[in-house]
């Protein structure tokens, strides 16, 4: 539910806490009263912009920016908003209601996420691009900072996750998804949370896991995912997303052996093979671990067939586009076709295909 956080009545209320020794600021402040009741918003913010600097009392300067913040709202300068009312909090934390600023920035956060943007410039208001971009990321941390356990805590988090996630900043977002799932168990974006922290972090491993710890984190997840929520639609991903994890597990093992019987430690690389066959017997190395122990230990005997590793998610094909932009199946449009983009001639020049031919490729 939407909250609205500065109106009128805010300003009758701190409108008599202005004191008689500072007769300026109050003139100030009168004019931008009146300007706020006729409906000036941007006339009357620039006003309590003067109050701010003339005053020399800090609860006049206090209710200045309060009223500027709501003036500055009333504008739909979301922007500017923020920055008064972070400066509220800062300067004169007695005389702000962090809970209800905090709820107001999450409530821009998320009409930044849904893609609403606020004017730079006032004067320029009616130039679109003309904007101060999305802040929902900045606006979500701020928010978390004043009232990390807010009823919408939980919801901030996950969007602040994403954000940062799509800022190529994967460690935070991890951190983030881990606080969610850690203090929010009972919440019902926890399901959510746990898939999302289990793809984060086999993510992080694609890009290095030296110990193999982001894979262990992201497996045992995984295993709480199914024991908390056995009938839940995404098992199917999740038991896919083990086979992965088993895979990789399985594929480093393999590595480390092919590494140790290249430098002649055959009975190391005896050793990781067998553990690929006992602790991952379905993974989808394991035949080549068998394959190889066979040839390192004449005496190894297979005992059993391999279980069924189960459907992974299926290996797309790749193609790189043709340097040649001529070289065109179909064009949109052409011959009546229902095509929206141009489908490229990824075939092969005659040359490269005689090549791969001698080469015994097709």
């Amino acid at each position: 539910m939407k909250r609205i956080f500065l109106i009128l009545a805010f300003f009758a209320l701190a409108f008599p806490a202005l004191r008689a020794d500072d007769p300026e600021a109050i003139r100030l402040y009168e004019e931008g009263y009146a300007l706020y009741q006729a409906g000036n918003f941007y006339d009357a913010a620039k006003k309590f912009e003067e109050v701010d600097f003339e005053a020399t009392s800090p609860l006049i300067r206090s209710n200045a920016l309060r009223a500027q913040a709501g003036a500055w709202q009333m504008c739909g300068m979301f922007t500017k908003e923020y920055e008064v009312s972070e400066k509220l909090l800062s300067l004169y934390p007695e005389f702000a209601d962090s809970d209800l600023i905090a709820q107001r920035e999450f409530e821009l956060a998320e009409r930044y996420y849904a893609g609403e943007r606020d004017p730079a410039y006032w004067h320029f208001r009616w130039i679109p691009w003309l904007n101060n971009g999305d802040k929902s990321l900045e606006l979500y941390t701020s928010a978390l900072k004043h009232a990390p356990f807010a009823e919408w805590a939980p919801q901030a988090r996950l969007r602040r996750a994403w954000l940062l996630d799509e800022d190529d900043k994967k460690k935070e977002s991890v951190e983030e998804l881990r606080i969610l799932v850690r203090d929010y168990s009972t919440h019902a974006l926890h399901k959510y949370a746990m898939l999302a922290l289990a793809n984060g972090l086999f993510n992080l491993s694609e890009r290095g896991d030296g110990d193999g710890a982001y894979l262990r984190e992201a497996y045992q997840v995984l295993l709480d995912f199914q024991k908390r929520y056995p009938d839940a639609p995404e098992n199917e991903w999740v038991r896919r997303r083990l086979l992965h994890y088993r895979d990789a597990q399985a594929q480093r093992l393999f590595d480390m052996a092919t590494y140790y019987r290249k430098q002649g430690r055959t009975d190391a690389a005896e050793r990781y093979l067998a553990k690929v066959l006992i602790d991952y017997p379905d993974a989808g190395v394991a035949p080549d671990s068998e394959a190889e122990l066979v040839k390192l230990d004449e005496n190894y005997i297979p005992v059993d067939f391999p279980p069924e590793s189960g459907a992974r998610l299926p290996k797309l094909r790749t193609y790189e586009i043709p340097p040649d932009a001529n070289r065109t199946l179909l064009n949109p449009g052409e011959n009546g076709n229902h095509y929206l983009l141009t489908v490229p001639d990824l075939r092969l020049s005659q040359g490269e295909d005689k090549a791969n031919e001698e080469n015994g490729e097709k």
